[in-house]
Parts: structure tokens; sequence; C-alpha cells
């Protein structure tokens, strides 16, 4: 177009900005005027006033455009002559036009650069006033989503092209791929800033791929591609900035989400916050008409036709966060007089956030925001992802006034040219004025104001005008306690300390008030936490270390998937927050137990015995085992019983609810009843699909701790299973009365053996949540070469002429359990004459060098690990119980014999084979290596440290020295009279034990 025509062409005959700095503005002046000689364009546009004014106003304030005008100097031309319109039209359609079939290379070019023009287009049409606010966020959300469609069409070609997908349209990739992308926040309301990251949320579709093997990892692997396709810097640029935290459970789900578990989760877990995000969701590019499927589909989330007050309060605490931002610039504007503002408004306003901070744009967004989410399920009209459309609706339903919405329109206007204006200078995403009065000034004639004052007075109002709105739409509740996770990080800190709390506990709990662990996603969750926080912190206040019982807490919280059964627990049972205070004060152990195993939890309501008795709990687990059809849904209740019942009894013996020695009847007495019904469900599995043995039968042995009743915390279980059967059967045969029915006939053994196996599977099976109980298996008949499960015969066969004497020595403390009555008795029998009787050639004698020999070869091969090793020391638990059943082997009475250590040791002093006084002086000693052993477990675990006290709390230190010394103890000191007392029990034990049984020497 030739220069006599450019009075024709009046748009660019703006009120432009004057140049704050005309040096700069000379300096691009200048470099227009060479890359326009260079480029043999016509000067004399380049010297119209109009034009002048223009280039001084770019160069003289933004850095940024002046560059991007000298690298772009075609599309500079164009614009003057065609104006933002055509200009912006040429570089969609050029882009549009372009082929997505070149090297990466070329399309991140071509991207990059329809980026830098329309950055031209935008700016230009802004700064000179030629486009409405509404037209220029549009036309950069167009952009993004244009640039969006053409990286997408080009990674779905390439994966198809690889054979990695197979696309129903290559010619258009995008259409019912399955792969969908949705614009949140700015975008999804097409109001991008002019240095707006976008905000995705991608999904896919597997019902589009049923039969592709990894769709996941190659969705994942193309939304990587994208993201780096869209905002890795090169010599042209980025193209914007992807953030992609607004996805469903960011912390924890992978960058593109199926379908199904987006929507099951925003069903399920989806919060408030969410709401109001998803409430701005459009799809923008990929499979649209997937995307729209999609937010159809969560409308139910998104849109509640009934408000709750879980809502509400969800509503208080954003707004509070709002509030409390970081970063957000300072407190709330002064209240000044509407005629003079003066120097305190300027100070106020000068490094003011203008996005986040008081009466910013985040304020004018959250009002109709908050009040969509609350009356957009009863009316539909007021869905809409536009600020401005928002608020108009919203005072056509009479819930904002006019008045109020003429002011928040009017400085939503107003603040986001600003906002594009910082942006514009550097391309930085800044939403802050300047932070010096020079800068400020500087700012102010890019704005087009002839002096700051005039700015400070037009600008300082609104905002203080939106915030007076914006507070008057909220009102804090009564209970600003429930408001703790809402309170600035400096106010939480302050709370905490005044509690007894350091400082590092404001970070655990401003996490539960961010994405935090998922037991608080759901809103319930998090209403009920704010309900009994402060009680909460109350009682782990009250507790030594306060910090250390919320990190464990924490950790509680973080592992425990059901929030609402747990924090409702809470709610009902106040009394359990200061039961739970006091063990997760007690022991790293303690605190591990309850973490992995949340079903604990409930005992501590039940630590009253009473209220669980043993013919109740047999009959729970009787009617589990016989509602379920299968054991996989079996296993994870009985898991739970264990843990919540192993809890119970430790948290009862700690606390003196319990003796020792009951509570270990209690934990043996369970683990009876589970080997019993477990193993009755295990045979009727069995049986259905391999018949029955007639007259056939199968019991477990226990031994051991088990079967002395003496299980104690985290004791595993000795067994091994006996059977017996007719001479005459020798396979399975169909169960009466299902003699069509198909199954599998097996031989005796193989029969029994399977049927061993798939009990041990039962109770060792770690698919769920750990198995029921650690099995030992080695004390049955030729040890771990021999079967599994051992015929009657061949356990009395062994034991009358091969048993070593300290297997019989482990046939003391035998009990037997499951299976038929008859076959009980039969077994029982058999142990009876095992132990009344020796091996041939096997003497007292030899049996007590046996014994001697055997704790010998154990203190050399298996010496204590540490002084707390309570089994292996010398003179320790096990030279007691090597006592009680030496003696009983070489007495041949079955009057002495008892499976409990404690009751033999009565009956051998009864029948003159000890001292009233050794007997005594045993008894003590068992029961103090017990009561040892169980403390430690307790509270270290298996293995404790050598040096435990040193982790001692306060708590284990007057635990342990009240049931260990009778007398409670204050300070680590008193672990002396604890080491004292255990080198004298293990003195006198071991000068026991070679009194009645021999030297170990």
């Amino acid at each position: 177009m030739s220069h006599k025509n450019l009075s024709s062409i009046p748009w660019f005959d703006q009120n432009w900005p004057k140049a704050a700095d005309q040096r700069s503005a000379d300096l691009f002046s200048n470099a227009v005027k060479e890359a326009w000689v260079k480029n043999n364009k016509d000067p004399v546009l380049i010297q119209q006033p109009g034009i002048v004014r223009l280039i001084h106003a770019i160069g003289g304030n933004s850095p940024f455009l002046a560059d991007l005008i000298i690298k772009n100097i075609h599309f500079f031309e164009y614009l003057i002559l065609n104006g933002p319109d055509k200009a912006c039209n040429k570089a969609f359609t050029c882009l549009q036009n372009s082929s997505i079939q070149e090297s990466r290379s070329s399309i991140a070019k071509i991207l990059r650069i329809t980026k830098q023009k329309i950055a031209i287009a935008c700016a230009i049409a802004d700064i000179g006033n030629v486009w409405t606010l509404k037209k220029i966020t549009h036309t950069l959300s167009y952009l993004a989503e244009i640039t969006l469609h053409f990286a997408i069409n080009y990674l779905l070609l390439q994966a198809h092209q690889n054979k990695k997908i197979t696309l129903s349209h290559p010619e258009n990739p995008q259409e019912n791929s399955g792969f969908i992308v949705l614009g949140m926040g700015k975008l999804g309301g097409r109001e991008l800033n002019y240095s707006s990251d976008i905000d995705l949320i991608i999904l896919y579709d597997p019902d589009k791929y049923p039969n592709h093997p990894d769709l996941a990892t190659l969705f994942i692997r193309i939304t990587r591609q994208l993201v780096t396709l869209m905002e890795d810097r090169d010599e042209n640029g980025y193209v914007f900035r992807v953030d992609l935290r607004l996805r469903p459970d960011p912390s924890s789900s992978p960058l593109a989400v199926s379908l199904p578990a987006a929507i099951s989760y925003y069903e399920s877990l989806g919060q408030t916050w969410e709401r109001s995000a998803m409430s701005k969701a459009r799809p923008v590019a990929g499979d649209l008409a997937g995307g729209y499927s999609f937010l159809e589909a969560v409308q139910p989330f998104i849109w509640r036709r009934h408000l709750d007050f879980a809502v509400v309060e969800d509503i208080y605490a954003m707004k509070n966060r709002i509030d409390c931002h970081k970063n957000s610039g300072k407190p709330n504007p002064p209240i000044l007089s509407e005629k003079k503002f003066g120097q305190d408004a300027l100070h106020w306003l000068i490094g003011q956030n203008v996005k986040l901070g008081y009466g910013g744009i985040r304020e004018i967004e959250f009002l109709p925001q908050t009040l969509q989410l609350i009356w957009g399920g009863r009316f539909p009209k007021l869905r809409t992802p536009q600020t401005i459309k928002a608020i108009q609706q919203l005072t056509r339903k009479e819930l904002i006034s006019d008045e109020s919405a003429t002011i928040l329109i009017k400085t939503y206007y107003f603040l986001r040219k600003i906002e594009h204006r910082l942006q514009m200078q550097s391309d930085y995403q800044t939403h802050s004025l300047p932070n010096t009065q020079q800068a400020f000034d500087a700012f102010c004639i890019f704005m087009g104001y002839e002096s700051t004052d005039k700015f400070v007075e037009d600008l300082f109002p609104l905002m203080q005008k939106v915030r007076h709105i914006f507070e008057g739409f909220f009102t804090s509740p009564d209970n600003e306690e429930n408001f703790i996770l809402d309170l600035p990080k400096n106010e939480l800190i302050n709370y905490l300390n005044e509690k007894g709390f350091p400082d590092e506990a404001a970070s655990i709990l401003q996490s539960w008030s961010n994405s935090g662990p998922r037991t608080l996603r759901t809103a319930r969750a998090r209403m009920i936490l704010k309900n009994i926080l402060p009680n909460i912190l109350q009682a782990f206040a009250e507790q030594k270390n306060p910090l250390l019982i919320l990190q464990r807490f924490d950790s509680l919280l973080a592992r425990h998937h059901a929030g609402i059964q747990l924090l409702s627990l809470f709610e009902r049972n106040p009394i359990l927050i200061e039961k739970l205070a006091s063990i997760l004060g007690s022991s790293q152990f303690m605190a591990d137990y309850i973490t992995n195993n949340p079903a604990a939890l409930d005992a501590l309501i039940h630590v009253d015995i009473l209220k669980t008795k043993t013919n109740l709990l047999q009959k729970t687990i009787h009617e589990h085992l016989n509602s379920t059809q299968s054991l996989e849904e079996i296993l994870p209740i009985l898991h739970n019983i264990i843990q919540s019942e192993e809890f119970r009894l430790s948290v009862s013996y700690m606390e003196n609810r319990l003796s020792l020695n009951k509570s270990q009847i209690q934990r043996t007495r369970m683990a009876d009843i589970i080997l019993n019904e477990l193993l009755a469900r295990v045979i009727k599995d069995h049986e259905q699909k391999y018949g029955i043995i007639p007259d056939g039968g199968i019991c477990i042995i226990i031994l051991g701790k088990a079967g002395s009743w003496e299980m104690t915390v985290g004791s595993d279980l000795d067994m091994m299973l006996v059977y017996d059967h007719p001479p005459e059967i020798a396979a399975s045969v169909a169960e009466t009365g299902l003699a069509n029915k198909a199954f599998r006939s097996l031989a005796i053994n193989p029969y029994y053996i399977r049927l061993t196996q798939s009990f041990i599977t039962a109770l060792t099976n770690t698919s769920y949540t750990g198995p029921l109980y650690e099995i030992d298996m080695r004390l049955r008949p030729s040890g771990s070469k021999g079967p599994v499960a051992v015929s009657l015969n061949s356990f009395q066969r062994y034991h009358e002429k091969e048993a070593w004497t300290w297997e019989r020595m482990a046939l003391t403390r035998a009990r037997v359990i499951g299976g038929p009555k008859i076959l009980q008795d039969r077994i029982n029998n058999a142990i009876g004459k095992a132990l009344d009787s020796s091996p041939s050639g096997v003497t007292n004698k030899i049996i007590l060098q046996d014994a001697v020999h055997m704790r010998k070869r154990l203190e050399n091969d298996m010496p204590p690990t540490t002084q707390w090793d309570v089994k292996y020391l010398k003179g320790g638990l096990i030279e007691v119980e090597f006592i009680a059943q030496t003696l009983q082997l070489i007495s041949h009475n079955n009057k002495v014999r008892h499976p409990c250590t404690r009751i033999a040791f009565r009956k051998l002093a009864q029948n003159g084979y000890l001292s009233i006084e050794e007997a005594r002086y045993l008894i003590q000693a068992d029961y103090f290596w017990r009561n040892l052993q169980s403390l430690l477990r307790l509270f270290f675990g298996k293995y404790p440290p050598e040096h435990l006290e040193m982790d001692a709390t306060p708590i284990i230190i007057e635990i342990m020295t009240e049931k260990l010394l009778g007398k409670i103890f204050h300070t680590k000191d008193s672990f002396s009279l604890i080491m004292e007392k255990i080198h004298q029990t293990s003195e006198q034990v071991r000068d026991l034990f070679i009194k009645l049984l021999g030297p170990v020497t």
C-alpha cells in the first residue's frame, strides 16, 4: 500500500503513551529505521506522526515488545497498514495452513513465531486502546487453543505413524482421538492475560483403544512432549508455560489421567476448590467431543442443587487463604479521604500486587466464583466461566447489587489493563506494581497518565471499594479456632508457639490445608478436622514432645485412606484423642504400628477387656468366615481383627488395665480362635475341590509361646499339622449326597499336604495388609526337610525312635487345636507317650547333657545381640524355659507336665522335682524376663537398640520402671537400675541352671 493512501487507515493515529525512557525510545526508533531500510521498505510510513508516537511509546516503555518488533519487522509493517484484526487473522491462518508433517524443530518454530506476532498485535491494540479487554483476552486465549491444536495434531500423528497408536482420523488426528485437553482458569474463561501460564488438565479415554497394551504410558509421554513443545525456550522464545497441577490428585496422579479415574476422583474425593476450578473448565484441544462428554459427567460434582455446610466452611477457608496468600501484597488499604489520598495511598500502591493483594483481581474473581458455586446448581444461567458475564448474571439475580457490580467491573477492567502493561514490559508473569518511586512513575507514563498523582487517584479508591465489597460478602464464624488451618503462616506459628509447639509444626498444618494427605481430600473430612483440630492440638500440647506427636499423627493421616471414618472416630470419642496422644508419645514402634495398621485405632475405644469377651470374638470371626464367598475376602477382615486386638491388648497392658499373664493368655486365645476357624474354612473349600477323606481329619499342634499361652507382641507361631485316616482309605471321595458334583480325587498324602499348604498360604499371605501371623514349622518331624503335613503314625514312630532331645523338649509346650475332637485326643495321647518314655538308649543323664550342650551351642552360635536380648542373655528367658522343659522330660511323670512354664514349675515343686524356693524364684525370673521382653517389643520392636535409653521418652521410662522395678522413675538414669536387676536375675538363673541341669562349659 502506498503512503498516499495512509489517510484511509486511521487506526494507528491513537493517543499513544509517552516514552518513560526517551533514550530507549530513540534507540528503538533508530533500530526500526535501520530495519526498514535494510528490508527496502517505504520510509514514509514510519515517518507518519501517529507511527512515530507508537514507536516511541513502545521503545520507551517495553524492551520486550521492541525486541519482538525488530525480529518481526515485516509483520509490524503489515500490522500498521492493516490493523490488528487482519494481522492476527493472517498469523492464525498461516499457522493453520502449515503442515504437521514437518520436523519437530520446524513445528516449534512456527508455534513460537505465531506467538510473537500475536503478542505484538495484542500489545499494540491494548496500548492504543484499539481493542476492548474482552477482545484482547479472547485473542490471547484463541492463540493458546490454536497452538495447542497444532502441537497435539503433530504429536498424535507422530504416534500414529510410529505405530504407537491407531487413529480413527489421521487426516485430523485430534478427532475422536480420546486425548482430551481441558483449559482451566483464565484459559477456560477465555481471559488469558498477556503473560499467562495455561492451566490444563489432560485426560484420555481408554475405551477408544481397548486392546492397547500400554495406553497410559503413551499418553503420559505425549503429554510430556506437549509441555516441552509449548514451554521450552529457544532462540524464538516459548509459546506458553504449562501448568498441570489442577488435575485430580496432582501429588500422586500421572500427568495424563484416564477418564474413569478422573470421574471416580471427583465423585468421591473432589474438594470445594476443585469444584470452583472445574466451573471454568472448557475443552480447548484434542478430542473436543470427549471433553464435553466428560464435563457433562461431572456436572453433578460441580453444580449441586443443595448447599451443604462443608461448602460454606470451605468458602470461608478459601477466603482466608486469599487474605493470607504469600506474596499477596500489603495489608488492607488505609481508610483515606476520597478528596485527597496523598503519600499514604502512593506508599500503599508502590509494590502492591494487583492480582493477589487486597482489592485486587483475585478478590473480584472470587466473588462471582463463590456465588456461582452456591447458586449455580439452582440457576443454570449463572454457570459462565467469564468473570464480567458472571457478575452481570449475578446482578440480574440480585445476588450482587448494581452499585457493587459497577465498581467490580470498572476495577476489573482497570486492573487487567495494569496487569497487561506490567507483563508486556519484559514478558514477566508479574502482577506487582513497581517497588521504587522512579519505576512507579515510569509505569504511570506507560499507562498513559500525565502524573503519578492522577494514577493513584484513579486506582486507589477502586481497590479500597473492592476490598470493602469483598469483606462485606463474608462474615467469619464465631469460633475462630475452627480456622486454624487458614491462618497466615506467621499467625499460625504464633498460635502454635502459645500451645507449646515449635515453629516447624506450622509446615505440617499448612500441608493439611493444601493438597495434603489423601485422608483429608473430601469436604466432609476437612470439616471434621477443622472441628476437632483445637482438641487435637491441645491433647498433643499436653505431652512431653508435642512436635514429635504431631509428626507421627501426620504419618498416620498419610497412611490412612478412610478419612471420614478416622476423623469421625475422634469426633464421636473425644477421649480417644487423648489416648492417641499418649500412644503416639510413647514410642516410635507404637506410632508405626498404628500407622501401618489403622484398624488398631478401633481398639482404643474398647480397652475395657470385658467388652470383648472371647466368645464374642469367636462369634464375630465365625460369622465373617461364613458370610464371605472366598478366603480373599476374609483375610483382610481377619488381619484387621488381629491388629485391633493386638493393639487393644498392648494398650490395656501398658495402662495396667490387664496383667502381663492375662494379656498373653488373651493374645494366645485369639490366635487359637483364628487358627481353628480358618482351618475349618480351608478344609471346607478344600473338600469342595478334592472331596473328603471318610473318617479322616487333620489337627494343629502349636508349640513355643503359642503352646505355653505366653504369646507377646510380635510372637510368631510354632506349629505342625498332623492328620490321620482309616488304613483302608487310599484317596479322597465325593461327599455323601454330592456324588454327581465334579471334584478331583487325591491320594491321602497329597490331599493333606495340599490342604496344609492352602492353610499356611492363608496365614502368611502378604497380598493384602500383611500376613496374619509369621509361621515357623521347623519343629515338625525331620524339620524343614520333612513334609508340611505329618501323619499321626509317622509322628508316633518319629518320636518313639528318632526324635532329638530338643524336639521332645519343645513338645512339652505342645497343645492340640482344630480338627475333629476324636483326633485331638489321639494326638494328645501320642504326645503324652512321647514324653513319658525316651527313645531307646536315651537316659536322663543324656537328656541333661543334651540340654546343657544345646544351651552351650546357642551361646556360641547365637550370642545375645545386645544387652537387651532377653531370650539369649546368659541366664535369660531361654534358660528358664530349658529348666522347665528338661525337668519335665526327665520326670517321666505326666503329673508335672504343663505347656505353660510357670504352671510347670509349680507342678514340679509340688511333686518334689524342685524346691519351693527354686520354683518361686524361677517363676519370678520367668515373669521378669517376659515382662521386659513385652515392654521392649511394645516400645522398640523385635530388635531394640543397644542404647535404647537414648530413645526412651518420659512415658517409656515411667512405664518400664513401674512394671520392672515396682516404682515410677522419671529420668534416663533409672535404666541403670533396670540393668542392675537384669544382671542380678541373669546370675541367679544361671546358677540354678548349673545346679539343676549342669555346667555350661
